[in-house]
């Protein structure tokens, strides 16, 4: 290893642990940053950061039953034994990690309610940041992030890995030079109904559009610039809020027997939500989110960004980009190796390539810049998702959330859905004429 390093916890072990943020720590700590940095546009500084080594050295998850930091720790090791790295539990596992270890970077992967804790005590602990997306749920949360990561001169990146998606980045960092004014853009985001079923016990607290809208939000706010003035939104309740009674026909229909299913009560959240913005410019943004997709859609996920200007548009789609499969006894199914590829090198080592990588690989980055070459925090925000970037995706998350619910409620009654939310000024100011 090298004089130089920097420590790493890693807090959670969802969904992409496997595919994406722990093989990508992996590399790291096989060979460093600098290799990946041709993804964000950054080999000009590999020289720069090469001879830093990336240590992880603590894991830590919620429930010592299920045993997930002990597994991650493990399957960490099987490839790099000559590293130690302990795992940890508890509901505020960080805050044991950070008195145990001396940690440079906390990466925070917890559910999307449980951010703004361990990322201000890792500030407090003088740490760097990297975390999951959405960064947090409210405005008020968010402020205290950024005024606390200035104050100290520290990093918070999010991990909003659309951003660096080489299809919409084409698009999206020429899309005023090429179609002139933006009257209007739409962006589609669906995830599977394993998410909010089977794979999050969670999904009460959060929504689709703050789970996996942000990514939109992210993307048109840093390419286009745009300031968000008014919020309209409206969502559904009725199959996840009944769940209680769909999963039963839903496995009847899969020919499974519904006791395996991991969830089987009444889910209270929202099947979809379709948020639409106004901005300063005039330009619309309508977003349109939900974690309710089909088992048998042919994708991990489906997504699009669509870009209409006076002169022209443009359009990403996931399944447009033409990598389809056919494999007897699994179906037809669409890849994207450009998130998160996997190259198996003899020896069976495994590395990960793609925008899913990119997106932390920016972070860390910009952690080594501020850490061993004297920049200073707030001169790296362009080059990364930073929190402050997040304040106006937070701020129309939780406006959004609060007119779909009384949208919702004025609709149950047969009032129409006559509410929005005004964004001038900093805070968030709902307009109900019920």
């Amino acid at each position: 290893m090298s004089d130089e390093q920097i420590n790493v916890a890693i807090l959670g072990g969802g969904m992409f642990f496997d595919d994406i943020i722990g093989q990508s720590f992996k590399d790291l700590m096989r060979g460093g940053v600098a290799p990946a940095l041709t993804s964000v546009g950054m080999s000009h500084l590999a020289r720069d950061v090469a001879h830093v080594d990336i240590n992880v050295v603590a894991v830590g998850t919620r429930s010592k039953k299920s045993g997930t930091a002990d597994k991650i720790c493990d399957w960490f090791t099987t490839n790099l034994p000559d590293r130690s790295i302990k795992p940890y539990y508890g509901d505020t596992v960080w805050r044991d990690i950070l008195e145990a270890h001396d940690v440079d970077v906390v990466f925070v992967a917890t559910p999307d309610h449980l951010h703004t804790q361990p990322i201000l005590d890792a500030l407090d602990a003088g740490c760097d940041v990297i975390t999951e997306k959405p960064i947090c749920l409210s405005t008020a949360e968010v402020d205290q992030i950024i005024s606390k990561a200035a104050q100290s001169d520290r990093i918070v990146a999010v991990d909003l890995h659309k951003r660096f998606d080489p299809f919409v980045r084409d698009m999206m960092t020429s899309a005023r030079d090429k179609y002139g004014q933006i009257n209007r853009v739409r962006c589609v985001l669906e995830e599977p109904l394993e998410v909010s079923t089977e794979i999050f016990a969670w999904t009460e607290h959060s929504n689709p559009f703050a789970y996996v809208g942000c990514h939109w939000l992210d993307v048109v706010h840093h390419y286009l610039n745009v300031r968000p003035v008014a919020v309209y939104a409206t969502g559904q309740k009725n199959l996840l809020l009944h769940w209680d009674e769909h999963h039963v026909e839903l496995a009847r229909r899969r020919n499974i027997d519904p006791q395996t299913c991991n969830r089987q009560d009444a889910i209270d959240t929202w099947d979809s939500l379709d948020v639409a913005v106004t901005y300063a410019d005039g330009m619309r943004g309508d977003y349109s989110n939900n974690w309710i997709l089909p088992y048998e859609f042919e994708g991990a996920v489906n997504q699009e960004i669509e870009v209409y200007g006076i002169y022209g548009r443009g359009f990403v789609d996931q399944q447009d980009r033409g990598f389809r499969e056919t494999v007897a006894g699994a179906g037809s199914r669409t890849r994207n190796p450009t998130f998160g590829g996997r190259i198996e090198h003899k020896g069976g080592n495994l590395e990960v390539f793609g925008y899913g990588k990119a997106s932390i690989i920016s972070g860390l980055l910009a952690i080594l810049r501020r850490r061993f070459l004297g920049e200073s925090a707030a001169s790296l925000d362009e080059t990364y998702p930073a929190a402050r970037s997040q304040r106006e995706v937070v701020r129309i998350i939780e406006a959004a959330g609060i007119v779909a619910q009384k949208n919702f409620e004025h609709h149950a009654l047969g009032r129409g859905c006559p509410v929005t939310a005004v964004l001038e000024g900093s805070g968030i100011e709902v307009a109900d004429p019920g």
